[in-house]
C-alpha cells in the first residue's frame, strides 16, 4: 500500500517552536518507519507552503491516509483525506467534538465521565487561594498557552474575561497521565498508561515530555481503561486516541483533554510495545484488532519536550 503520514510541524506548519518541531518528526518518523518495516509505501508533505494543498494531492495518490495536526486544523484536513482515499484516523465529525474543548467537556460531563468543571463568564469565583483555576485555548494543543492562577490579584480581570477562544475550569490537584488507545470498528485496545511531565513556569504549564509506560497499580489502571472506553465510545473515535487525565488527590481521575490522533507518547509506544502501532492501525481499519492480552510492553522509555 501507498500511505500518506501527514504532520503539521514538519509539513508545513508556520510559527511552530524547535519543541513542536521536534516531537512532529518523531511521530512522523515512528509512523514512517513502522508502515515500510511492513512492507508499505510512505509519502509526507516536507516544509510546505500551502499542508492543505499537499495533503490533499498526496492523499489522492495514496491508498490510505492520517494526519497529525493543531486541533482546529485537523477537522479540516481529515475531512481531505475522508474524501480522497481511506482514513487511517479519527472520523473528521469526532475531531471536530474533541478540538472544542468547551463541547467535549461539556459532553463527557453529561454521560457521567468526571472532568474538571467549568468556570463560566461572569461566575463568582473563590479569592481566598485555596481554588486554582486554569484557563487554556478553546482549540488548542501541547500546552500552548495554558495558564493557571488562584483568581487573586493582578491576573484576575485578564482570566476571567468573556471571551469566545478560550475555556475556563478549575485547577484539580494530581498527578497528570495520559492512556493512548486504538480503536477498531468494533473493539477498542489499551496500549499503554503514560506519566505526563507537566511543569509551572508562573503562572503557565508546559508539557515537558514523558513516560512510557507508567505503573499506577492494577485497580486504577482499570478505572482508567474503563474510562477510555467510556470516552471514546461517547465522543464515536477511531484509530489512535490519547487521552490526559489528572489522577485528583481525591482519587477520582478526571479527564482534562481527548486528542483524536496520534500523540507524542507514540515516540516511547514504539520503543516498549511488541506490535508495530502501524500495523494496529492498519488493523483497525482493515481487520481485526489482537485481544488486550495480546499487547505486551518490555522496558520503558522516558522523552523530553523542550524549547531551546
Amino acid at each position: 500500500m501507498r500511505i500518506m503520514v501527514a504532520e503539521y510541524a514538519v509539513g508545513g506548519g508556520e510559527g511552530k517552536s524547535i519543541a513542536l518541531l521536534r516531537e512532529g518528526k518523531a511521530m512522523l518518523t515512528t509512523l514512517k518507519s513502522g508502515f515500510e518495516r511492513l512492507g508499505h509505501e510512505v509519502v509526507y508533505p516536507v516544509a510546505e507552503n500551502d499542508f492543505e494543498a499537499a495533503v490533499d494531492r498526496l492523499s489522492k495518490e495514496s491508498d490510505a491516509g492520517i494526519v497529525i495536526a493543531p486541533d482546529d486544523r485537523l477537522c479540516k484536513l481529515t475531512e481531505l483525506v475522508e474524501s480522497n482515499t481511506v482514513n487511517l484516523g479519527c472520523p473528521s465529525d469526532s475531531v471536530k467534538i474533541c478540538a472544542d474543548k468547551m463541547r467535549t467537556t461539556k459532553i463527557l460531563s453529561e454521560n457521567g465521565i468526571a472532568v474538571p468543571r467549568i468556570v463560566f463568564p461572569g461566575e463568582e469565583v473563590r479569592k481566598d487561594g485555596e481554588q486554582g483555576y486554569v484557563k487554556k485555548p478553546r482549540y488548542g494543543c501541547a500546552s500552548e498557552n495554558v495558564f493557571i492562577v488562584n483568581g487573586v490579584g493582578n491576573h484576575e480581570d485578564m482570566f476571567f474575561y468573556d471571551s469566545p477562544d478560550y475555556i475556563v475550569t478549575e485547577f484539580i490537584k494530581g498527578e497528570d497521565i495520559s492512556s493512548s488507545v486504538i480503536v477498531g470498528n468494533s473493539s477498542l485496545l489499551p496500549l499503554t498508561i503514560n506519566k505526563q511531565f507537566i511543569k509551572k513556569e508562573g503562572e503557565r504549564l508546559r508539557y515537558e515530555g514523558g513516560l512510557v509506560p507508567y505503573f499506577i497499580g492494577r485497580d486504577t489502571e482499570r478505572e482508567i481503561i474503563r474510562i477510555s472506553k467510556k470516552v471514546v465510545t461517547t465522543l464515536h473515535c477511531a484509530g489512535y486516541v490519547g487521552i490526559d487525565f489528572v489522577l485528583g488527590e481525591d482519587g477520582e481521575a478526571y479527564v482534562v483533554d481527548v486528542n483524536p490522533r496520534p500523540t507524542t507518547s507514540i515516540v516511547g509506544i514504539a520503543r516498549v510495545l511488541n506490535y508495530e502501532v502501524a500495523d494496529l492501525l492498519l488493523r483497525a481499519k482493515f481487520g481485526t484488532l489482537p485481544m488486550a492480552e495480546e499487547v505486551k510492553t518490555e522496558g520503558c522509555f522516558s522523552f523530553l519536550a523542550r524549547e531551546e
